[in-house]
């Protein structure tokens, strides 16, 4: 499920809007612009999450559906005491409650039921996480704020993801 919510946000996403910067008009690239480069790999996740809430907010306050509103929190994986942060829309976060619920209740006592019920609760999400794709990149569009910073969220995410690499054979 947060595999699902990241290649919504950033995978399907940030590629799209990153195109259409390029194409942004003379008048829109007269905007001042912040650029930090070579953020050292220790402030990188600071950055990274102080860019998320920023992301977030600027996104739940512009978007026209409630249940599109992204949320992050920490939360322990099962198993562990080291909460991890996550961040996820309301429908995923409402779903993922009503499933365990169901579970909870003994729902498990009726496996065809439960089996149609999954299936049918991943087609719906799969079509809300397309429609919340589609939002995203309609106010990315719509507004230069959110535009630029997704970008600069996804190039800090790359950076992220080149340096894990390097960091572990280091040390």
């Amino acid at each position: 499920m947060r595999t699902l919510c990241f290649v919504v946000l950033f995978g399907l996403a940030a590629p799209a809007l990153a195109q259409e910067v390029a194409a942004v008009p003379q008048a829109a690239a007269d905007v001042d612009e912040i650029i930090v480069p070579g953020v050292k790999p220790e402030n990188l996740a600071a950055e990274i999450e102080r860019l998320e809430g920023s992301v977030y907010s600027r996104f739940n306050a512009l978007n026209s559906n409630d249940e599109f509103d992204i949320h992050c929190f920490k939360q322990a994986p099962t198993g562990s005491n080291i909460p991890l942060r996550r961040c996820a829309p309301n429908f995923v976060v409402e779903a993922e409650a009503a499933a365990a619920k169901n579970q909870v209740s003994g729902a498990r006592s009726n496996a065809n039921a439960n089996g149609r019920n999954a299936r049918d609760n991943g087609t719906i999400l799969e079509q809300k996480s397309r429609e919340l794709t589609e939002e995203i990149q309609r106010l990315a569009r719509e507004d230069q704020q959110l535009m630029r910073d997704l970008v600069r969220l996804d190039q800090l995410k790359q950076q992220q993801a080149a340096d894990k690499p390097a960091r572990r054979s280091g040390g």
